[in-house]
């Protein structure tokens, strides 16, 4: 499947004429780049996030994850898509630094607030895409058993401890949210 995106209608409702692009998103922070199958998408995605400052030689900086139930992740990961897991019933959330991927495949769809227009936009990610979710932006990822397929590599400039799961209730005092709220205007 190709990537997606669209704007909910209600916070619920995909409106499917509304579709949203890539510069939208890039203007709420959330960066996406994709790549064409006669690409290397994988040598391509590194190359672009050592322009980034990644250090993709440090083994925690670069880590592979999968999102599907009994997965074998590094007990990192485990950790995160556990905490994910039990968001279940409010999966809105931030993260504490950037959260860049490269999707290997992905059925999965979450959605990002568009903290201007006070909507909600549904994003279904596609295989050899790169995404960069700025840390503090507030998205729903509904890790419910038939949206979990979804699997790929994650970077971390500070490698994968630095990365915290901020729930909802805490977003309103994290300096992480702030600093993302400060900075909406500079994307």
């Amino acid at each position: 499947m190709a990537f997606r995106a669209y704007e909910l209608q209600n916070d619920v409702s995909v409106d499917s004429s509304r579709p949203v692009t890539i510069e939208e998103l890039s203007a709420l922070g959330i960066k996406i780049v994709t790549f064409e199958e006669s690409q290397d998408s994988e040598q391509a995605a590194r190359k672009l996030l050592q322009e980034w400052g990644y250090p993709l030689d440090k083994k925690d900086c670069v880590v592979p994850y999968d999102l599907r139930q009994n997965a074998a992740n590094t007990p990192e990961i485990s950790g995160l898509v556990a905490q994910l897991a039990q968001l279940i019933e409010n999966p809105v959330l931030a993260f504490s630094v950037d959260l860049t991927g490269i999707v290997s495949d992905s059925t999965l769809y979450y959605d990002v607030e568009d903290i201007k227009s006070k909507k909600w936009i549904r994003i279904h990610p596609a295989a050899r895409l790169l995404y960069r979710i700025a840390a503090g932006a507030k998205v729903r990822i509904p890790l419910a058993d038939q949206n979990r397929d979804h699997f790929g590599t994650l970077f971390f400039k500070d490698g994968v401890s630095s990365l915290e799961i901020i729930p909802e209730k805490d977003l309103d005092n994290h300096t992480a949210r702030q600093v993302y709220l400060n900075n909406i205007g500079k994307f």
